[in-house]
């Protein structure tokens, strides 16, 4: 259950992160072979190009899930919480609906490049595989969603908030060499 616990937080983090680091360590390798050895990896450009368009796929859910998402709230921080609350799930509900779109669209462009046996021009990679992460990531998304609207209904949401930003300001007070009752007592 741990393990599952730690994936929900840390899933599209440790994607994000395993994709920049193929992103820059293909960039560094491209550049130490084309000025050092005057012969460039001549794929290393493509995996780069498709680690970018997957992350920007991958931020998405993990935008969702950490609470970041673009969103102009400047009407509705004027309006009660419980009005508050109930807009964020009638939007977020109109988002699930979005992404259902954009993923039936998906899947239509993947089934379109496999009938044709699309392939990547350096590498070969049949494209319809790629399409498919694509379809992943919005899958994905729609989930951290759906997880959101439970979350804020059941009132889950505000609790692991809380819970997060205490376990954040305790970090803060160890690496400062503070106690918690410290900070609580200057609270206070």
């Amino acid at each position: 259950m741990n393990i599952l616990k730690w994936l929900d937080k840390n899933f599209e983090l440790m994607v994000l992160a395993i994709l920049l680091a193929v992103m820059s360590v293909l960039s560094f390798a491209n550049v130490i072979m084309r000025y050092g050895f005057h012969n460039a990896l001549n794929w290393s450009d493509e995996v780069c190009c498709y680690c970018l368009a997957l992350s920007a796929f991958v931020s998405l859910p993990c935008a969702i899930r950490m609470g970041t998402t673009i969103k102009v709230d400047t009407f509705t921080t004027l309006l009660p919480a419980p009005v508050q609350k109930w807009l964020e799930i009638i939007c977020s509900a109109g988002m699930v609906i979005f992404l259902g779109w954009l993923f039936t669209g998906s899947l239509k462009i993947t089934a379109n490049a496999a009938a044709v046996n699309q392939a990547s021009p350096a590498l070969g990679i049949p494209i319809a595989r790629l399409y498919m992460l694509m379809a992943a990531a919005i899958a994905l998304a729609i989930f951290r969603y759906l997880q959101f609207i439970y979350r804020k209904i059941t009132g889950k949401i505000e609790k692991e908030v809380d819970k997060d930003s205490e376990t954040y300001f305790e970090e803060l007070d160890t690496a400062a060499g503070k106690s918690s009752d410290s900070r609580k007592e200057a609270e206070a």
